[in-house]
């Protein structure tokens, strides 16, 4: 873009604002509608003048358009309805100016166009940083603080006094919002580590060494590596690239950026990806990594639509104005490390996070590039490595290898796969019988995140640790999750309800109900105990079994006990609504609902030695 004149440029900076002033002064003495039409029709026309004029030396701004529109309004309506037109533009003139300046700082963004600031804050920062996310964050936040001025601005011009239509408003936008324009940029900066807007200067003065290096660099034609290749191709201009390097440079030497994008749609205790990523990161910022997790579901990522624009249109830049395009992607490319954390969706990764990679597809050139028989297309800039963390409910690592092999195939190129992380029987982490196999899990994964900072690689014993089997007794398991999905069906609940709700698996036999009972035991009320119980059922599952209490620890058995401490004779159905919570289990005894025989003391223990 060619560089305005500095008389250029104020002249472009003060044109929307004289009409806005005069209209306003001339208003004061009450005009009539005749005469206001006149006035309004030729600010009009001034303002149609000054888009063009902007249009010819660079772009017309936001305030441009507004202003123009806003003239166009205010002459249609003293068109078509005179007399209610006139005596409303006098009587609320100020607050029309205010609702122009808001309009302007406040719908554009919302219109996924870039913040009004943007279009002055070109005008002293170099075109290298322009598509640099974080000079698009600061033009957001200080356009988010213009548009607040200006609806205080709005409310207060609508008490009639010469205080709060122009004494506190004129204090407001001089006295807080231009030093606010001039001071935050750099204050920003500093709080995360950048040069200064004064340091910008000195990038600008090794224009010519850089220019030279891009030079040398594009003298060797394209890269040897494609998207699954490596290395990027030089398409920027040779000052932007270097002048880039020296910012992430500096970075660089403080921490790596790490960006770790988390795309499952759960939270908490219910997302074991969730679980597993919050140590991974934690063990990366203990080993000084600089992390940043971006929640994916919380994010506008809309579908490629394949158009291919990103390729010729734009280059480099797709069409949608979504967090992608504007938020995410730029954070892509300033990442060292991109950690791509997803639950396993049918033996592959969710949409979601497919969503996000097809959505990086600006980041390649059109052109085929051959090499070792592997067609490809060169890149534009250099991609980060990867790291690819997931879970899944099965218990075999055998469910992670087709994910594995497309894994392997999309980052494995070029160096930029780091590491592949993948715990099989996730679900079973959150249940209190395998914490401290769980515990030991997530010690081994803050342990991985601490070695791909430092050495971008995991070591194989703690890869071990990681997907260790989390028990021997799958078979068991299996029987205990399958009761688990009987109850949510019979009570028409989903998993996550199940849960919050305290849920028990409700005992379809004998059997099961050991499992569940010996699962329930809690090992820490029972250590001082030695005693036999034995439940003698009744109805659809009839027969007996015992469980023999040890010093903390629980055995079941089908059958009779051949000596028993307490005795229950009761009907199964029965003491399943107990057991699950559906009946009380001491009102049931006082209705006569079952039967106790032998220490009375143990059955009033039940429920401190057996838990949910």
């Amino acid at each position: 873009m060619e560089k305005l004149s500095r008389a250029k440029q104020l002249l472009l900076y003060a044109a929307p604002f004289p009409p806005l002033v005069f209209f306003k002064i001339w208003t004061a003495g009450g005009p009539p509608p005749e005469m206001l039409l006149w006035g309004a029709s030729a600010m009009f026309a001034y303002g149609a003048l000054i888009l063009v004029i902007a249009s010819y030396w660079d772009s017309p701004s936001y305030f441009d358009w507004a202003v123009t529109a806003y003239f166009a309004l205010i002459s249609a309506g003293l068109l078509i309805w005179p007399h209610v037109a006139g005596p409303a533009i006098i009587r609320y003139g100020i607050t029309g100016i205010y609702g122009v300046l808001f309009s302007a700082a406040f719908f554009p963004p919302l219109l996924g166009l870039a913040p009004f600031t943007y279009h002055y804050a070109k005008r002293i920062t170099p075109e290298m940083f322009w598509t640099n996310p974080v000079f698009v964050r600061i033009n957001r936040i200080m356009t988010s603080v213009w548009s607040a001025i200006f609806a205080l601005c709005i409310i207060l011009s609508l008490y009639p006094t010469v205080l709060t239509r122009a004494i506190v408003p004129i204090a407001l936008i001089l006295g807080f919002g231009l030093p606010f324009n001039l001071r935050f940029p750099g204050l920003y900066l500093k709080r995360l580590g950048l040069p200064s807007l004064a340091n910008l200067g000195e990038l600008l003065r090794t224009k010519e060494t850089f220019a030279e290096a891009a030079d040398g660099e594009r003298k060797e034609g394209l890269p040897a590596e494609s998207q699954s290749f490596g290395e990027a191709q030089e398409t920027y201009p040779g000052e932007r690239r270097a002048a880039d390097r020296v910012i992430f440079e500096k970075r660089k030497e403080e921490s790596m950026y790490v960006l770790a994008l988390n795309s499952s749609p759960r939270t908490g205790n219910h997302s074991k990806t969730e679980r597993m990523l919050d140590h991974l990161v934690s063990g990366m910022r203990e080993a000084g990594a600089r992390v940043e997790v971006v929640e994916l579901r919380k994010k506008l990522v809309k579908p490629c639509m394949g158009c291919f624009s990103c390729w010729t249109k734009t280059p480099g830049k797709c069409i949608h104005l979504d967090d992608m395009t504007q938020e995410l992607f730029p954070k892509w490319l300033e990442a060292d490390l991109v950690v791509y954390a997803f639950p396993l969706y049918h033996f592959t990764m969710n949409a979601v996070l497919k969503n996000f990679i097809e959505r990086t597809l600006p980041v390649v050139q059109p052109f085929f590039l051959r090499k070792e028989g592997r067609t490809g297309h060169p890149l534009r800039q250099n991609v980060p490595k990867a790291v690819v963390l997931s879970v899944a409910g099965f218990p075999e690592m055998s469910v992670f290898e087709q994910l594995s092999s497309w894994v392997r195939f999309l980052f494995g190129h070029g160096g930029r796969l780091v590491a592949e992380i993948y715990r099989p029987a996730a679900e079973m982490m959150t249940y209190p019988a395998f914490r401290e196999k769980a515990d030991e899990i997530f010690r081994a994964t803050e342990q991985a995140g601490r070695e791909i900072v430092t050495s971008m690689k995991i070591e194989p014993e703690t890869l071990a640790r990681i997907t260790q089997d989390i028990t021997a007794n799958w078979d068991t398991l299996s029987e205990i999750a399958n009761l688990m999905w009987k109850t949510c069906i019979k009570e028409g609940l989903s998993p996550r309800e199940f849960a919050e709700k305290g849920g028990i698996p409700r005992p379809d036999s004998i059997k099961t109900f050991l499992l569940i009972m010996s699962l329930g035991f809690k090992p820490a009320a029972g250590r001082d105990l030695k005693a036999t119980l034995q439940f003698n059922f009744s109805g659809e599952n009839e027969g007996a079994c015992h469980f023999r209490i040890d010093q903390g620890k629980i055995e079941g058995f089908e059958g009779p006990a051949e000596k028993a401490d307490l005795i229950i004779d009761t009907p199964f159905e029965l003491w399943m609504d107990i057991m699950t919570g559906k009946k009380d289990g001491q009102q049931a005894f006082l209705e006569k609902g079952y039967k106790v025989r032998g220490d009375f003391a143990l059955l009033l223990k039940m429920r401190e030695l057996f838990g949910r």
